[in-house]
């Protein structure tokens, strides 16, 4: 229990020329207090010494972490301008504590990274830092939006060299593994298609570290039907593993600490047609599809090798489609397909979104509530896809890296 004036010995937080008040503070008290301050409110307190420093990266921002709510989402926008389609990258705010729509979040990102991206070259989200690629020779950059950073990685020389003697050409998809509340330090996980590796049955992975600053590859045994098809182009990291689904309707588990790899059959392999859904919700990792007219959600127990899928939610689609009806926007058409698959889900609750080309639903499953959330502007759309949402969380975690590889640091 905190009680006010109740300081430990060893306490980290600096007192000295405090005001009266401030000073009788104990620790948890002072940090619970920080914790609540806006994320740019926070990320400046850092500048008040060295022993706020510290506090704020080592105690504070791990804390502000575990209950920063949903900012809003990345998406892949559409608009038909002399009637060919046009597609750029846009930015919805779904009322968290991220920066405002005003700020021009998608702007903002045009001024950290050092060339002019498109929709294309954003690929991955995870924990409030964006990972953008540039060029045929992959160039990496980490983004953190609240602290406008961009990070350039390293090239992987090494394995530009391999794909250079072997004929082979370089794969530009990664994913990025980064949770603050484990470590202040991100990683960039690359994945490698090439043949000779599934004519083994393994799967090779090159990781970028931000703790030692290098490439390292791995070649880890996969021994499953997973080589076939390809895989879905969207991965998850939860707790240390990084997932993704084939089209094969397996997940595939890589383990990042032990790299080791695992798959297992998604629930109802053979009765469900489509990939289906995975994201992060309340520290497990979902999955989601349909089968007939109900939407299933499970959750995995006991990730690893021997994980197995428990029910967690099944909706009706048919009351989805009428709450919305009831509910919704008269002048928004949402299909009946809408609510067959999910677009996101929140990190913190056990709100689930769906979406169309004009606008983000969210549905709160304990009440059964429906509403919207985001709406595009006239003339635009969001263009339909299966993982069409990148969820985004303002990350007050200040990115490190070597001198020369910070491009902006403002």
């Amino acid at each position: 229990m905190c009680i006010v004036g109740k300081i430990s010995p060893d306490s980290i937080i600096p007192r000295q020329n405090d005001c009266y008040l401030w000073s009788k503070l104990c620790d948890d008290l002072v940090i619970e207090i920080l914790c609540r301050l806006p994320a740019k409110n926070l990320i400046r307190s850092k500048c008040v010494c060295k022993l706020w420093n510290r506090l704020v990266t080592d105690v504070c921002a791990p804390k502000f972490s575990t209950y920063n709510p949903l900012g809003g989402f990345f998406y892949r926008g559409e608009k038909n301008a002399d009637f060919r389609y046009r597609f750029y990258l846009e930015y919805a705010s779904c009322g968290g504590g991220c920066p405002s729509p005003d700020e021009r979040v998608v702007e903002s990102l045009s001024a950290l990274l050092p060339f002019k991206f498109t929709f294309k070259d954003f690929i991955h989200s995870c924990n409030g830092l964006l990972l953008f690629v540039a060029g045929s020779v992959p160039q990496y950059y980490v983004c953190n939006p609240l602290t406008k950073q961009c990070i350039e990685i390293p090239r992987n020389i090494e394995r530009e060299k391999l794909a250079i003697d072997a004929g082979k050409k370089l794969q530009c998809f990664a994913a990025l593994a980064f949770n603050p509340r484990e470590s202040s330090h991100y990683k960039v996980v690359s994945f490698n298609y090439w043949s000779a590796y599934s004519s083994n049955k393994s799967a090779n992975i090159d990781v970028f570290s931000s703790e030692t600053g290098e490439w390292i590859s791995h070649t880890m045994p996969l021994d499953a039907p997973v080589h076939e098809l390809p895989w879905i182009r969207h991965a998850v990291y939860l707790n240390g593993v990084l997932y993704r689904l084939t089209r094969a309707k397996y997940l595939l588990q890589f383990d990042l600490n032990n790299f080791n790899a695992h798959a297992i059959e998604a629930p109802k392999r053979d009765l469900i047609n489509n990939c289906g859904f995975i994201g992060v919700s309340c520290d497990r990792l979902h999955y989601s599809n349909h089968l007939g007219s109900t939407l299933f959600v499970w959750f995995l127990e006991d990730g690893g090798k021997a994980g197995s899928w428990v029910v967690k939610h099944s909706i009706s689609i048919d009351n989805l489609c009428n709450n919305y009806y009831k509910f919704g926007c008269p002048w928004i058409k949402c299909p009946r397909a809408t609510f067959s698959r999910l677009w996101a889900l929140d990190p913190n609750s056990e709100a689930i979104y769906f979406g169309c080309s004009k606008a983000i639903l969210r549905y709160h499953v304990d009440s059964s509530a429906l509403e919207v959330v985001y709406t595009t502007e006239s003339g635009k759309e969001i263009y339909p896809r299966q993982y069409s949402l990148f969820t985004y969380s303002p990350c007050v975690v200040i990115l490190k890296a070597s001198r020369e590889s910070v491009i902006s640091d403002h």
